[in-house]
Parts: structure tokens; sequence; C-alpha cells
């Protein structure tokens, strides 16, 4: 690959400069040296160390997870707009049991103990978030890690958690002014850099970040103000080999083809402003009252350059050995079309290798996929102390977002469908690394290349096709809650209980159809040249062995209206135009555990949830190609309760030794799209379905697919038990098990449904005619759904150990030096019909991360790694939905080195460079196998220079 021995020597560099530093620093500190930390005298005389940087970070960290009573990860802020890494997702995914799925090369949504985002809440200072997909998971690009003081995990809930997923729930929190307690002003600035070189003409692979943060205090520190704002201009650039599918046992030859190849390059930009505000007023010690606001806007955009082969037509395989040696011949089965012939072929385990066809009918595309999400947020939370054993809190807050997608697809070729030169390819497979490609025709040729339906997929009109959906997600919430102290109670230290109301609307309208040429010759042209204006030269694609291919302005030419939209009105594009509505009541009970067993302080909580949800969808239903009753209204719901009791124990048997155990039922609920009404149907004379059950066969004359209103949620029954010793605020050492019962799982299923309804349900007229009998649809109305349903469970379990150590517990020598390590093994049966078991998105056997640090004179280092098994992961598919996949386990390594000055005019300046994905791992996807690689993902490394200040 192009930047394969670039890569490689810029990484190996950082590394070795990370590696000289801390030899070097190793010996510089050889003698027993107190902590480099700035110190000052107290008044008592006692020294007062203040920690910063890295190990702020971690010390921070640790007391948040120590004096939970819940089971929690946490990662801090080093200092003010100073989360470790660059994206909140990759802080967080080197937490124990966590991991993260990139998506453009950058770590996006996360699994929590194997479970994937959807079964993970996130909230921003305690408050449910909405989010920008067709679902309910967070994306954390919305969010700048500048703005984030603290990330908090909690893998069991409580029961004043109003908000709780079954793998665990993710707390952003930001910055409060009052609890920091002084002014402060910090800047930072970061220019990054791709190891690629930006792939499509007119973008760019370097890119800015800068942030500022404001806190400060008022009259005589009871009102506090923090205000922060941060921008984000992010490259990426991507290599990408992909393949259509694979057909195994070709010809009976025991030996499996590839289908099709479709090969791209891309380029992307993230650009992001956030801005977060913090108003804090406590006046007296009875009132204390908190707004805080966070308002983002996100536009990203990636062009892409890509080329198909059609290759192998599994329709066309027979199944038996009717492929002649070496496959020569006009006798050999078509591909994709009558002029498609595979020539030639050789396989080793199984695999073709080497396969070399004829009369390919190549398709170029020019695609544009474009992303615009503004979020905003906005809470107000009120505690007053109506004496001194009783405390009154209300919280309101608002949350939206409106989120528009433009994914713009144009194509290419050497003429319309039936004309035109084609092209006799050579693919030789290269590992998990995807295949070369040796072509007879030169694609960069604008005098050769045309704007055309290349395949006819559009009936020899369509040129390209667009899709341009708009969400509205709208969250709001409202809190109120009591808390009653004891004084002398010994079992319990307070109680509280209160109710949280979760009203959430959410609507997606969907708006999509084929592009026709409209700037030539009438009637409306089959092909024509790419305009002059529009061309941006070639791209090249020499990573797959071939020279490039034209490249142009997709999305210039469409606004300019070299094209001309026409709205796909098929039933599968209708019914995605669909709103969902959703009301949750909370009541809640919990108490605080606050006593001794056997002599030993026993802390912890027991409560209970009860409750209440109603959900109504509204969508379209459609049926038959062009079936009269296109485009009508259809809603649905259901509503349900729940009754979730909750136990958090921490018992310290030694000292600085704690033993955990945590008990709950949770829930998660299902993604809003799923829950969506509407669904296409149509008809068929020959059985759509035949169904062989104990009472006979049946066969079923209609079929549908769509949303369930009446979907609810996963349900699960979690058991917690871990061991942790602490070594005061520096380190830690904890081995955990745990154990989910799933006893309501979402799943893809087939359900009977009946159309007996005449005024909605009508036989495809299509199907009908003048002497033709009578269609069996008509007399046989119940038909085959094909939906979300809730089915049965099975469980999920696991083990985790982690451990921060700081070096100079081992020896003085090693003062400064740390590391940090967690390893997870997760297990799972899950049988959602019953019988067959299924793998749960998300879940990776085996999780390990690893940090070792330097940190001392201002001096810091870190190396990281976090590492996965394979796993099914939630992956965008060509059209930005959402597909489920394997995915191959990934080794990540990023670096960071930094220093701070201590003293003189420079102090409190710091300088840092940062190196991520510094060996270049790829994103891979597979079929069966990973020898039939899906998707292989090339993204480069990304470096980093900035420096911070604060003031």
């Amino acid at each position: 690959m192009k930047t394969g021995h670039g890569t490689f020597r810029r990484a190996t560099l950082l590394c070795s400069g990370a590696g000289i530093a801390l030899v070097t620093s190793l010996a510089l500190s050889a003698p027993v040296m107190a902590q480099d930390t700035a110190a000052k005298q107290a008044d008592d005389g006692v020294t007062e160390v203040v920690v910063t940087g890295i190990r702020r970070g971690i010390q921070d960290a640790i007391s948040a997870k120590r004096n939970s009573t819940s089971i929690v990860e946490a990662v801090s802020a080093e200092d003010i707009g100073k989360l470790p890494d660059q994206s909140i997702a990759e802080s967080i995914a080197r937490l124990p049991g966590i991991a993260a799925q990139r998506t453009n090369g950058r770590a996006q949504s996360l699994s929590v103990r194997g479970l994937g985002p959807d079964f993970t809440v996130t909230t921003l200072n305690g408050r449910e978030q909405v989010s920008t997909n067709d679902g309910r998971g967070v994306e954390f690009d919305q969010y700048p890690s500048e703005l984030i003081s603290q990330v908090l995990v909690y893998k069991t809930p409580n029961a004043s958690m109003p908000t709780q997923g079954i793998a665990g729930t993710a707390d952003l929190r930001t910055v409060r002014p009052l609890s920091f307690g002084k002014q402060v002003v910090a800047l930072n600035y970061r220019r990054e850099q791709n190891s690629n070189d930006a792939f499509i003409g007119g973008s760019s692979n370097t890119g800015n970040r800068y942030a500022v943060t404001y806190i400060d205090q008022f009259f005589n520190k009871t009102l506090g103000v923090a205000i922060g704002y941060a921008s984000t201009s992010s490259p990426s650039q991507l290599q990408k080999w992909e393949a259509w599918g694979y057909t195994r046992n070709f010809y009976g030859t025991n030996n499996t083809i590839i289908d099709g190849a479709k090969p791209e390059v891309a380029s992307s930009n993230l650009d992001r402003d956030g801005l977060m505000a913090v108003l804090e007023w406590k006046p007296n010690d009875r009132l204390h009252m908190t707004v805080d606001a966070y308002h983002s806007e996100f536009n990203e955009t990636q062009l892409r350059s890509r080329i198909e082969f059609p290759l192998f037509n599994p329709a066309n395989n027979s199944g038996s050995s009717a492929c002649p040696t070496g496959c020569a011949g006009a006798a050999v089965p078509p591909g994709w079309d009558g002029q498609t012939r595979l020539v030639s072929y050789t396989a080793s385990n199984g695999l073709v290798n080497s396969a070399t066809f004829s009369g390919i009918k190549t398709v170029l595309g020019n695609y544009v996929t474009q992303r615009e999400a503004t979020l905003d947020n906005i809470g107000w939370n009120t505690r007053y102390r109506l004496s001194d054993n009783w405390l009154l809190e209300a919280d309101l807050s608002h949350a939206k977002v409106d989120r528009t997608d433009l994914i713009l697809e144009t194509t290419a070729g050497t003429g319309l469908d039936g004309s035109g030169a084609l092209d006799t390819v050579t693919i030789k497979q290269s590992g998990q690394q995807g295949a070369t490609i040796t072509s007879a025709l030169d694609y960069t040729n604008y005098s050769t290349i045309f704007l055309t339906d290349p395949r006819g997929w559009g009936g020899g009109t369509q040129a390209g096709y667009l899709k341009n959906p708009t969400i509205v997600d709208e969250l709001d919430i409202i809190r109120l809650a009591a808390t009653r102290t004891f004084d002398n109670n010994p079992l319990f230290s307070k109680v509280s209980f209160g109710i949280n109301r979760t009203e959430r609307s959410k609507s997606k309208v969907g708006n999509e159809g084929t592009l026709t040429l409209s700037k030539a010759a009438t009637p409306v042209p089959m092909s024509m040249a790419v305009p002059e204006q529009y061309r941006r030269g070639t791209t090249a694609l020499d990573f797959i062995g071939i020279k490039g291919m034209i490249s142009y302005d997709a999305l210039g030419m469409y606004n300019d209206g070299v094209y001309t939209f026409r709205r796909n009105v098929a039933a599968n594009a209708i019914k995605n135009t669909w709103a969902v509505d959703e009301t949750v009541t909370t009541l809640y009970f919990m108490a605080d555990i606050n006593t001794e067993l056997l002599g030993k302080p026993l802390l912890g909580n027991i409560g209970v949830q009860q409750q209440h949800a109603e959900q109504t969808a509204t969508s379209i239903y459609t049926g038959g190609t062009v079936s009269p009753d296109k485009g009508q209204v259809i809603t649905g719901g259901t509503d349900y309760n729940d009754v979730l009791p909750s136990l958090n124990l921490s018992w310290e048997i030694f000292d600085n030794t704690q033993l955990r155990f945590a008990a709950a039922k949770t829930l998660s609920r299902p993604k809003m799209e799923d829950m969506s009404a509407g669904f296409s149907y149509d008809t068929c004379r020959n059985p759509c379905a035949t169904v062989t059950g104990t009472g006979g066969t049946t066969n079923y004359y209609w079929t549908a697919n769509g949303g369930n209103p009446a979907l609810e949620p996963w349900r699960a029954t979690s058991y917690d038990l871990s061991i942790e010793k602490y070594f005061g605020r520096k380190g830690y050492v904890a081995l955990a098990l745990f154990k989910k019962d799933l006893t309501s799982y979402v799943f893809d299923a087939r359900t009977t449904y009946d159309f007996s309804d005449t005024t909605k349900f009508a036989v495809n007229p299509n199907q009908l005619g003048a002497g033709l009998p009578a269609h069996p649809a008509q007399t046989n109305r119940v038909g085959i759904y094909s939906t979300k349903l809730n089915g049965d469970g099975g469980y999920i379990r696991g083990l985790e150990f982690s451990a921060s150590i700081p070096g100079e517990l081992i020896t003085p020598w090693l003062d400064g030096f740390g590391v940090i390590y967690s390893f997870t093994k997760n297990e799972s049966e899950i049988k959602p019909n019953g019988t067959t078991a299924i793998p749960i998105p998300g879940l990776s056997e085996k999780v390990e991360n690893t940090t070792v640090y330097y940190e001392k004179y201002g001096f810091s280092a870190r190396v990281s790694q976090r590492k996965r098994d394979d796993f099914l992961g939630e992956v965008p598919d060509y059209q930005n939905n959402a597909e489920l996949v394997m995915v191959k386990g990934e080794s990540i390594v990023d670096a960071q080195l930094s220093y701070t000055f201590q003293s003189g005019p420079l102090k409190d300046l710091s300088i840092l460079l940062q190196g991520n994905n510094l060996t270049n791992e790829p994103f891979m996807t597979y079929y069966s196998t990973p020898a039939e690689v899906r998707k292989y993902e090339d993204y480069g490394s990304s470096y980093i220079i900035g420096i911070n200040y604060k003031f």
C-alpha cells in the first residue's frame, strides 16, 4: 500500500522517542526524590501535595471508583479541557470491560461487558441524551472531549438512577465551578495530520482543534460560572477493499469464489463546534441551583471514489461439476449478465486465489455522504435543604437534536447497459487485505468514460441515487425527589424517593429517489460526458493495482441541476417515514446502607423502581408495486410496567480492601426505528412462504416486513461480585465476576399477520387480469410478517481483572512510572426462538487494555494499547444504514509525549505530541470466515502537535 513504509517509519520514530525519553528520565531520577508536584505550606504546617497531569486524572478516577457504592469505572480530565484522549469514546474504551468500535477511523460506539451500544444508556450530568442515529445509542462524536471533565460508567445501577441500561450507564460530566473553587482560563490548540495523503481532489489531510475554558466564582464564591468552547476540523482518509459476496462450492469444485468487488478511496472531514455553559448559585447552606447548557453543531462530509467489478453470479452456479479444467470457453455459465465469462482460475485451501474474467461491465461511482446535526441540551437543578434532615430536589431538562443526511450516488461507465467497451480483469486475493486487480481498460479517460447507467440498474435512465432523510429527536425530563437523612440509625444513613417522567419523541422523514441526467439532449439523455467545470482530474487506485478513475464534483453537479431527482414511491422507501412517541414514568425508593458487619464497615443501597411506559408509533404502510393504498397512515403502540429492584453492597473486609456485591433487574428499551409502525406488503400467486408444523403444512400468499410498535425492552437480571484492593488514591487491583440472565431478547423473527381488512389491504393489481384464475390471496388472508419480536433470552457472563500500579509502590527508583492494565473474558448463549443460539452484537470474547506512563519534572509520556477479539458489529452499509456483520479483532496503539513548564515566564504552558493508531491497524469485516474478506479499511495513522496554556 501507498502508506506502508512511511507509516511504519513514523510510528517507529515516535515510539522510539518515547522509549528514549523514558530511559533518560529514569537515569535522571535515580536518586529517590519527591513527586514533582506543586506544593504549598498550609497554615497548620502540613505540606499539601497538588498532583497534576496524568497522575491527577488517574487519582481522581480511582477516588470516584472507590467512593461509589455502585461498581463503576471512571476517567477524569488531567486538567481543565484535557481528557487523556482526543475522543471521549477512546478514553472510555480504555476502562476495564469496555471496547470501542470504529467508524470512519474514529472510536464512536462502545460495548460494555460484551453488550453493544443498544444496551448502554448515555447521560450528560445525569440526564438521558438524544441520539443522532435512528436508534438510541449515542454517537460520542457529538461531544468534544475538551468540554468534559469526567466520565463515570456505572456497571451496576441503583434505584435513584432514572435511566439505566442492561450493560450500564455512561455519565458524561461537565465542570462545576463552585466545586472547582478558583478562577482559571485554559487554552489549547492542536494541529492534526493523517499519514495518508488526501485521496480525493479538493480534500485535505490536515486539520485543527482549539478550545477555551473560563471558570470563575463571584460574590464570596456563592455564584460560579463556567464557559467552554471547542472547535474541531478533523480529516480522515480511507482505502477500502470490499467484496460483494462469495459463492461456495461453485460448479461443484468445493472451492469458494468471489462474486464481485467494489474497492474505493475516500476523504472525510469532520467539522464540529461545541459550547458549554454552567451557572451555579449557592447563596446559603440551604439553596443550591445549577443551570447547565450544551450546544453543538456537527458537519461531516465524505467524498468517495468507487469502482465496481461484477464477477461471478451465484444465481448461475450449477452446483455440479460443469466447470472444465481451467474453466475456459463459452460453455461456462455466465456471470452477472450474458457477456461475463470466467476464463480461468486457481485455488488453494478451498478458496479461489486468482481468477480471470472477460466481458466485465464496470461501474464507476463518485459518491458524497454528508451529515449535519445540531444538538441542544439545557438542564436546571434545584436542591433545597428544608431542615437538617430533609433535602428536596427538582430537575428539569430539555434536549433536542436535528439531523439531516445527504447520501448522493452518481455512476459512470463506458456506456449505457448493453453498449460500451467491456473489460477483462484478473483478480488475485492478497490475504485479509483483499485483492489486487489487473484491468485492460483505462478508467481515467474522460473521452471514454461517461455519466450513465452502465448496468441498467434504473432501467437505463438512472445515473445515480439520492437519500436525504431528516431526523428530529426531542426529550423532556422532569424529576422530583426528596431525601431524609438519619443521625443514629444503626442500618440506614438516609432514604430517598421520587418520581421521574420522561417524554421522548423521535421522527424520521425519508426522502429518496433516482437521479436522471437533465442537461443534455431531449428526451432525458442516457449518457453524457462529465462537464469540464466539474472535473477533478483522476483518483489513484494503485493500492489495488489499477491506475485510477475519473473524479468529478458530484455534489456541485447535483446542486447545479445536472441531475433531476425522481422520488422513489416503492413500498420499502415509503415506509421509512415514521414517528415514535414514548412516555416513561418512574417511581423509586432507595435506602442507603451504612452499618457494620463483623466489625467492618458495610456501605451500599437497596431500592426499587416502578416504571410505566407508554409508546405510540405512526408511520405509512404500502402494498404492491402499484397498489392503490400507497401512503396510508398506520398507528400502533402498547404500554407495560416493570418493577426493578436493586442492591449494592460494599464491605471493607480489610483495610483498603472492599468486597462488593450487586444484584438488579434492568432493561434496555428497543431501538426507536424498530418500534416504527410502517411496513410494506405484497401478495403472491405461488406461496410467498410455506411453513410446516405439528398441524401440517400451511401456504401463505401474503408477505410483509416492517417495524413493531408493540415491541418491549430487552430485560435482564444482573449479578456482580468484585474484590478491590486500594493503595491510597494512587493505585488499586480488582477482580470482578458478573452474570446477566436475559429474560427477554429483541430479535428478527417471522410471525403471522391478518390481512382480512379489505379496506386496507389489496391484492397486488399486477397479479390480476382477465383470463387469470382467482388469486389465492383473496381467500387466504393470513400472511407472514417479518419484524422484530421479543423472544427468549439466555445469559452473558464474564470475568474482569484490572489494576493501576504506580511504580513507586514497587521501588522508589520507579517513581513517576506507572502501568494501567485490564483484561475481560466474556461468554454468552442467547436463544431468542428457544432453540437456535445467536451472537450478541458487540461481544468480544476477550478485551484487553494496557497503558504504560511516566510523569515527572513536567515531562509526561504515555503509550496505550487496546485489544479486542472478533465480534458482531453494527456497521454502516453503502446507504448509511446499520448492518450487522462480523468484525475482526483489532489492536490499536496510541502514544503521547508532553512537557509542562514549571517556572518562569512560560509556567503552565505545555507542549504535546500525540500519535493515534500508530501501527495503522485496519478495520476489517468478513462473511462466514476471515478468509472471506468483506471489507478491509485502511485509515492510516494520525499525528497531533499542540499546546496548552492555563492561567
